[in-house]
């Protein structure tokens, strides 16, 4: 059913959009759509190895990305375990997105979500290693863009007439906002 309305949204945004100023087309993705994904996908697990050979396996649960404006932020609850302890914090990063043209992909992805791995002996922490999640959290998360399938329409006129209108992509934009990431895009239309 999302399958089917997501061509649909497109198109009402993208008729919204015309009215509301310079972008013709835009696709949002909510904060809450990424999230449901996050937590029907469930805990992701890893194993590291830190100083003195020290063994150590991970687990990140409730993970969440929160969308600001200008920013886009990674959390969850991580657990690390070695034979000795288990350390069970929270982890907070970095998710990049992009907007690739060329293949019409909006792409996202954990980039940076760095935990400091301790032991304590005695009552002292000893680091002994520095966890970055985002080069082990795997998740990718693609959508597809805004820009249109063809780049020219023909149109029946009638009488055997036809005609055909050119789309062009203008400028491209991409937007954080409050609980939603916006790529936009303007089209413009010529007779052929």
């Amino acid at each position: 059913m999302r399958k089917r309305m997501l061509p649909l949204l497109i198109i009402l945004i993208g008729a919204l959009m015309t009215n509301a100023g310079a972008q013709s087309v835009s696709v949002i993705i909510t904060e809450q759509t990424i999230n449901d994904f996050l937590t029907a996908m469930g805990p992701v697990k890893g194993k590291g190895k830190g100083k003195q050979s020290i063994k150590y396996n991970w687990t990140v649960k409730n993970s969440a990305v929160d969308f600001e404006p200008g920013t886009a932020g990674f959390q969850g609850d991580i657990s690390v375990k070695t034979k000795i302890i288990t350390l069970t914090d929270k982890v907070k990063g970095r998710l990049k997105v992009d907007y690739d043209a060329t293949t019409n992909k909006i792409k996202m992805q954990v980039v940076e979500a760095k935990f400091p791995v301790y032991i304590k002996i005695l009552g002292k922490k000893i680091k002994i290693a520095t966890l970055d999640i985002g080069k082990y959290y795997k998740p990718k998360f693609e959508f597809n863009g805004p820009e249109p399938i063809q780049q020219t329409v023909e149109l029946d006129l009638g009488g055997g007439n036809l005609k055909t209108v050119g789309v062009t992509v203008g400028g491209r934009e991409v937007v954080l906002e409050k609980d939603q990431l916006r790529v936009s895009v303007t089209l413009t239309y010529a007779a052929l």
